[in-house]
């Protein structure tokens, strides 16, 4: 490795080898668990708007979207004045992050009256409930006794709940003694509304007495990240909005239906990301005094980034009805609630964004205000056309306000950018177009669990395992392409939509990579050709961006030779099909198995020294990250397996303990990338650091990603259903779900191994677990689930001691 190659990966670490923290503004890894079941409660809310009558089921919608947000904001405000990572605190967040999924799981009978009883309502506003006590509960403990504690923020906290108690439970219990009719279902929301506006007055309590914001950085960033999710929630529901089985036939409108819906979601990604929230944020950090930047704080992020969710939300809405609309033949006209959500949505986005800009920077933005005069005006002739055509004005004109800000009214645009740049700059994990790039892969990872279901057999799993390599593959090249350059400009950001665009497509087509289904394109085609654009897109962006390095473009050269035959490869698999008929046959194995030796194990043919890491911290959060958003696939699967009403009380019960066991495999897991960060430390050269680099995270990783999307397959096809017989004989899925916990664990143990650190306590009981999972194959589910979630956590508390806090390695980021 040259000098500079050197030195770019020595600055990845200080004095003595530690390694430099790059964070999220301190955001702990219980925040973004936390933050990740979100993910889910946003898709059941669209369910539930999607079900009744449009109106209703929007106004419904809104009132759900408003509660869930503020059960958010309050654990928001939580995590900035009190750290979660911190003695018994991670074991209350998992819990809440349990009430939350079982909250989200009975949304979508929030507002139906079922002759089965209350269980879906009650637990809906119970769960709510004690996510708001306990958020409370946790500040105000940590708060008393301090220096400077007043009784006055709990208060102001305590008070407006405690009002709101009465109004959620009577919204639930008193229209089953009401005669039924519009009446029963007026009063219901009124009562909703009525608590909603009571709890919101306890946002009174942020910059009174010790209820000040902590870290103004932390706050941006918490906000930042659940914006990236409610992105990502629209993503997803782009690639859903015809359902999970992936039985209906992929056509010319899905896909050109998807794009638009993708540039609609970028626009929004951009709009945000771009300039509004670096200046947020640089805004906050220069506001005096303390309780002046509290409330700030308050009004800005948790008052006025509500429109934001709440517009993302209606565009998720909108979106679902306007993609599921274009069946194969003539679309039709859709009504006009669904295109005011869509339009409605956007305009409610850009509404929110204009008024968090001013109340931070007293600023205006000439673009979000212009956004909003073109979405009203568009409004009335996209009422004449159909749901397609209308989403493809509202993406064109949102692509024209972009084109506008990089060329007529670049002067001014450029400026603010100066004016951010060094908020913008900052070492992070990962940055907005990174984490936009990784929350598609959510959609993709349930797409390979869809392929799997379709065909639930081993061979069914062994083919959802093969596109689940590509799919990681590809990933791992783009954390390299990110992790190695170093500006973030406008290239960059077009290289990664168009790769976000290609990964969507080629997760919309996953469920079909081995099959045909008649009047739709050929699946096996779609992912293969999704997979080489994706693919030859990264060797070009990178060979264009280090042009003027010759050494590192050998090294790029050398990595497309396995990349072209694997290619090549597989374009020969989907030949044989074509040729006879069957996408299945000995010659398309024989393609696809060589195909995935050569490309993925093409890593090796790249010398260790040439894995070259201008910063270890970020490639180890970059994997730490998508690690988290695999274990949020794992959590939506768990929801949509139980999503099905009526939801019984043994539905609720195997969600938490599925939730439960996920939390378990969490863990597991953050003593495993504190010992790689120390051995990271020890070591002095780049050859040594680009081994450790390639074979713990590059691939062992891999084989993580593989157990958690076999537990989530599992998970979805063993949980509980109305009518399911709880005892029932184990499955293929309980079987593949022993197995996931089997191979996540074997790979948390060779990630330990590689590091160079001794087999302790804790990894000889994981071991132990590995080797007893098997067994509970025997078991009836819910007895399988209470097993491996206890024998983790027992494995967990073994040795515990021996393994040293994130903070202590890797630093606090506050």
């Amino acid at each position: 490795m040259d000098d500079g190659g050197e030195a770019n990966s020595q600055r990845a670490f200080g004095a003595g080898g530690e390694i430099k923290a790059a964070t999220h503004g301190g955001v702990t890894r219980s925040e973004l668990f936390l933050d990740l079941v979100f993910v889910y409660a946003f898709i059941n809310v669209t369910h539930l708007m999607a079900e009744g009558p449009a109106l209703d089921s929007l106004l419904q919608g809104g009132l759900v979207v408003l509660l869930i947000w503020r059960s958010w904001a309050g654990y928001a405000w939580v995590g900035n004045l009190v750290r979660l990572d911190r003695g018994a605190l991670p074991v209350a967040v998992f819990a809440v992050a349990i009430v939350i999924l079982l909250v989200a799981v009975a949304i979508p009978e929030v507002f139906v009256n079922h002759s089965f009883g209350l269980v879906g309502p009650l637990v809906f506003v119970v769960g709510f409930l004690a996510t708001r006590i306990g958020a409370l509960l946790i500040v105000s403990r940590a708060r008393r006794g301090g220096p400077r504690w007043s009784s006055t923020p709990a208060r102001l906290a305590w008070l407006p709940l405690a009002g709101s108690v009465p109004l959620l439970l009577c919204a639930v219990l008193l229209p089953q003694h009401l005669p039924p009719g519009q009446g029963a279902e007026i009063l219901q929301l009124v009562l909703f509304a009525v608590a909603i506006v009571i709890d919101y007055f306890g946002l009174r309590a942020a910059g009174a007495g010790t209820w000040q914001l902590a870290s103004a950085r932390h706050w941006a960033e918490r906000h930042n990240l659940i914006m990236l999710i409610a992105l990502g929630e629209t993503i997803i529901s782009i690639g859903t909005s015809r359902g999970f089985g992936g039985d209906v036939p992929v056509t010319w409108s899905i896909l050109a239906g998807a794009a638009l819906g993708l540039l609609v979601v970028a626009f929004l990604w951009w709009a945000y990301f771009d300039i509004a929230s670096p200046s947020g944020e640089q805004a906050l950090e220069g506001t005096p005094p303390q309780h002046v930047r509290s409330r700030q704080a308050r009004d800005a992020y948790t008052l006025l980034h509500l429109p934001m969710i709440g517009g993302l939300i209606l565009v998720a809405f909108g979106l679902k009805k306007a993609l599921g609309g274009t069946p194969i033949g003539e679309p039709e006209h859709w009504t006009a609630p669904d295109l005011g959500a869509l339009y409605g949505g956007v305009f409610l986005y850009l509404l929110g964004l204009v008024a968090f800009e001013w109340r931070t920077a007293r600023r205006i933005g000439r673009g979000p205000v212009l956004g909003l005069v073109l979405v009203a005006l568009l409004s009335v002739p996209a009422r004449g056309l159909t749901a397609l055509g209308s989403l493809t004005l509202l993406a064109g004109a949102l692509v024209c306000l972009v084109i506008a800000h990089l060329t007529v009214l670049r002067g001014r645009h450029r400026q603010l950018h100066r004016d951010v740049e060094e908020t913008a700059s900052r070492e992070v994990d990962a940055t907005p177009e990174e984490l936009f790039l990784d929350l598609v892969f959510v959609y993709a990872f349930i797409q390979v669990t869809v392929l799997m279901i379709r065909n639930p057999s081993v061979i069914g799993v062994l083919q959802g395992l093969a596109v689940l390599a590509l799919l990681w593959w590809s990933w791992v090249n783009y954390t390299w392409f990110t992790t190695t350059i170093r500006s973030a400009g406008n290239a960059l950001r077009l290289v990664v939509l168009l790769a976000v665009a290609l990964t969507l497509m080629l997760g919309i087509a996953t469920p079909q990579a081995f099959s045909y289904i008649s009047g739709g394109l050929p699946g096996p085609l779609i992912v293969v050709t999704a997979y080489a654009a994706v693919r030859i897109l990264h060797l070009v962006a990178f060979w264009w961006v280090l042009r003027h390095d010759a050494e590192l473009r050998a090294i790029v050269a050398r990595a497309a030779v396995p990349t072209g035959v694997g290619i090549a490869l597989l374009f020969g698999a989907v030949s044989t099909g074509v040729v006879t008929g069957e996408p299945v046959n000995p010659i398309s194995t024989f393609c696809w198995t060589v195909a995935l030796v050569v490309d993925v194990g093409g890593g090796y043919l790249i010398r260790s020294r040439n894995w070259r890491l201008r910063s270890v911290s970020r490639w180890m959060g970059r994997f730490n990250l998508i690690i988290l958003i695999a274990l949020g696939q794992a959590v939506i699967s768990t929801g949509i397996a139980a999503g099905d009403p009526p939801v019984s009380m043994a539905t609720f019960l195997a969600v938490g303990l599925s939730a439960a066991l996920i939390a378990a495999l969490w863990w597991t897991y953050v003593g495993s990338d504190v010992v790689v960060a120390q051995r990271f430390a020890e070591l002095r050269t780049s050859g040594e650091r680009g081994a450790l680099a390639r074979d713990a995270y590059a691939y062992l990783h891999l084989f993580l990603v593989v157990g958690l999307v076999l537990v989530a397959f599992g998970l979805r096809t063993t949980l509980p259903r109305p009518g399911h017989d709880l005892d029932a004989p184990a499955t293929v899925g309980q079987a593949t779900l022993a197995c996931g916990i089997v191979v996540y664990l074997l790979a948390d143990h060779l990630i330990w191994r590689r590091a160079n650190r001794p087999i302790g306590g804790r990894r000889a009981a994981n071991l132990v677990v590995a080797a007893l999972a098997p067994v509970t194959i025997l078991l009836p589910i819910m007895w399988a689930l209470v097993v491996l979630t206890v024998a983790l956590v027992l494995a967990h508390l073994i040795g515990r001691k021996a393994i040293p806090s994130p903070g202590a390695v890797l630093g606090d980021g506050r």
